[in-house]
This record gives structure tokens, sequence and C-alpha cells, in this order.
């Protein structure tokens, strides 16, 4: 495409980048400040044997991210997981231009923040041709508060980096967009507490103090070496009380992005999930438990209607099967995928029934259902 010779052509002539950044940015292409199809704040950190390499393969790898962040704001993760596997030349036919917010290079290192707008006739000509529905719809935004607690204190920011992982997020051109907000000097602990307990008091009083707008109160705590996540208030679908918790063994501040980023998955999956017409997904935790190894299931636990767990596979074509066979269990219904990496996915679905039956359920198709760290966790066997 033209735009990457151009790039190419810079480097070769030693131009200041910053000609290039100027001249992406005022591109006629260039898509609104809130549009769906536009990507900010994409971090790419790419070695290659010399600077121009590294610099055209951290390029290559924002556009990548970019377009499959867009595909994933239109349609259902459960449908983008089955798209095809689109390849350099696709992608390239999907970009409209580049702009930088920072970058700095070594000789072989290439390290840059990006913003990437994708072409909105060429997404959905794509999506077109592969028979996908898609949807553009966005509610108003919502109002998100990052907090740590710290005993009887709250903070707006620890040395995990929550606060910062949120606004390292593009959180304006989401499905679901929303403004991070700060706790006022007066926060109480005991009230967050409450409004994490479900009080309904407790967030109306939070949300008058904060605006008349949804508010989403984000607790994110070191524990050892677990990320544990709280959200609890009432996002653009109403509601919500989700609980995650993750093993790390990094670095803590990495833990909070990728919890930070996760979460907001979770709000702009409740959205879509709201507009197909099915009730919205909301974790839920469960003080009974769940048998381990050698123990024998609990047939009188009630499964709640919606049941989050997280799935481990050990690659695309992995996690396709196990999708598939999930979905073919009779009694499991109206299957939603709530985020999805390389080696992991965390799912809700419907179930009526007991935790003993539905544990029977998926051991009849291969599946092992376990807890961990206070969270159902699905395998194959």
């Amino acid at each position: 495409m033209a735009f990457r010779r151009l790039r190419h052509l810079v480097w070769a002539a030693g131009a200041p980048v910053v000609l290039l950044a100027s001249a992406l940015a005022s591109s006629g292409a260039a898509q609104a400040a809130d549009s769906l199809y536009a990507v900010a704040k994409l971090s790419v950190d790419i070695t290659a044997k010399d600077a121009v390499a590294a610099r055209e393969m951290g390029m290559a790898e924002a556009e990548q991210r970019a377009v499959e962040i867009v595909l994933k704001r239109l349609v259902p993760l459960s449908v983008y997981a089955s798209l095809p596997e689109l390849s350099k030349e696709d992608v390239e036919g999907m970009i409209d231009g580049v702009s930088i917010r920072s970058e700095q290079n070594s000789s072989t290192r290439y390290l840059g923040v990006l913003d990437v707008s994708v072409n909105e006739r060429a997404v959905k000509q794509f999506l077109e041709e592969q028979s996908v529905a898609y949807s553009e719809t966005r509610p108003s935004s919502i109002s998100i508060l990052p907090l740590v607690l710290d005993g009887a204190s709250v903070k707006s920011e620890g040395a995990e980096g929550w606060r910062q992982a949120w606004e390292s997020l593009d959180l304006s051109h989401g499905v679901t967009p929303a403004t991070i907000l700060k706790p006022r000097p007066n926060l109480d602990a005991r009230a967050v507490k409450a409004v994490l307990a479900g009080n309904a008091e407790a967030l109306t009083s939070m949300q008058e103090d904060y605006g008349d707008g949804p508010l989403v109160i984000a607790v994110g705590q070191v524990d050892g070496k677990t990320f544990v996540t709280r959200l609890a208030g009432a996002d653009s679908v109403g509601a919500i009380n989700y609980g995650h918790t993750d093993t790390f063994t990094g670095d803590a501040k990495e833990a909070a992005r990728n919890a930070a980023a996760i979460a907001f998955g979770i709000l702009e999956n409740r959205w879509k999930v709201s507009q197909e017409g099915e009730a919205p997904p909301t974790a839920v935790k469960y003080d009974e438990g769940t048998p381990g190894a050698g123990e024998t299931p609990k047939e009188g636990v009630e499964v709640p209607r919606n049941v989050v767990a997280e799935v481990e596979f050990s690659g695309l074509k992995d996690w396709q099967d196990m999708r598939e066979r999930l979905m073919s269990i009779a009694g499991i219904q109206a299957l939603e995928v709530n985020s999805l990496s390389a080696r992991r996915a965390s799912v809700t679905f419907d179930y009526a029934g007991s935790l003993g039956r539905l544990q029977t359920e998926l051991g009849q198709n291969g599946f092992v259902l376990d807890e961990k760290d206070g969270n159902f966790v699905l395998r194959s066997r």
C-alpha cells in the first residue's frame, strides 16, 4: 500500500519521524476520534537484524493487532474465533493509516506506541464475504473508577500500577466507551466494600458523588502471586458484580495490565450479548466450592443460571474443538466468550441443574471441571 512504501522511503532517506506521523495523521481517510474503526495506544516492542527491519515489523504487528481488535468489536468473540486467518496482504488492505504517539529505537530494537486507522469499508466487505453479521451499536459512555484497597484506606494507585493499566487501554474507541475517574479525597473504604458486597444504597450514594451515569468500581489487588480483580456497580447493561483471580509469575504491573484488559473486555461483551437478546453474563462465586480429584461430586449443589469458567487449551485448533464440544452438551445453553487469549478463554453459559450433574455431563464429553483460586477451570482430559 502507498503509506507502507512511504514509511520505508522516509527511513531510507533518514527523514525525521515526526514527518511520517504528521503525514499519516492528516490523511483524509483518518477515522473520527471515537470511531470503532480507530485503535489507539498500541504498544509494540520488536527486535530484529537492524533498526529498519525492527520498525517495519513493529508497524506490521500494530496493524495486525488493530484489525483483530476491530473485528472483535464488531462480532461476538465466539464468532471471531471461527474467522479465517488473515494474510499480511489482507491486513494491509484493511489499513488506512498509522500515527505515532511515541517511539524509541536502538540498532536492533524498536519500541513504539501507535494509533491505527482501519478501513471501515474493507472490514465490512470481509465480514460480508464470510456471511458474518456484525453490529456497530454502542451505548452511552460509562464511568470507571479504578481503586486499590489498602486496609481501611482507599488509594487511586498502587505499586502494581492498577490505575495506569486502565489509562493505557483504548477506552474511547471500544464497544462500550468509558471515562476513567479519580477517587474523591473523602472516599471511605467501607463504602467501597459495601458496593463490592452488592449494597444498592451504597452504590446509589457513590453514583450521586460521581455523576448520575453508570459507574463501575474496579478494584485491583496483588495477593502474593495472584492478581484479584473486582468489578461492581452498574455499566451500560445494568448491575454487575464480577470477580476474577489470575496467577502470575512475572511482573505485577504486567499482571495488572492483563487484568484491566480482561475486565474491560467483560464490560464490552456484556453490551454485545445484551444486543443479541441474551441475559448479560455476570461472574458468580461459589461458596460451596467444587470437588477436586477423587472427591464425590456434590449432587445437591445447584448451579446458578450463569456459570463462568476459565477454559485452558493448547492452541487455536484445540480451542475451536473444545468450544464445539461444549456447545453440543445437553443442558449447556447461551455459551458466550468473555475473553480470549492464546492459551485461555473466559466463558459464560447457562446451566440448570446440580454441580455434580454438570461435572458428569462434562466428563462424558472429555472435560474436567476443577476449582482453582475460587474460579472454575475447564480443560480437556
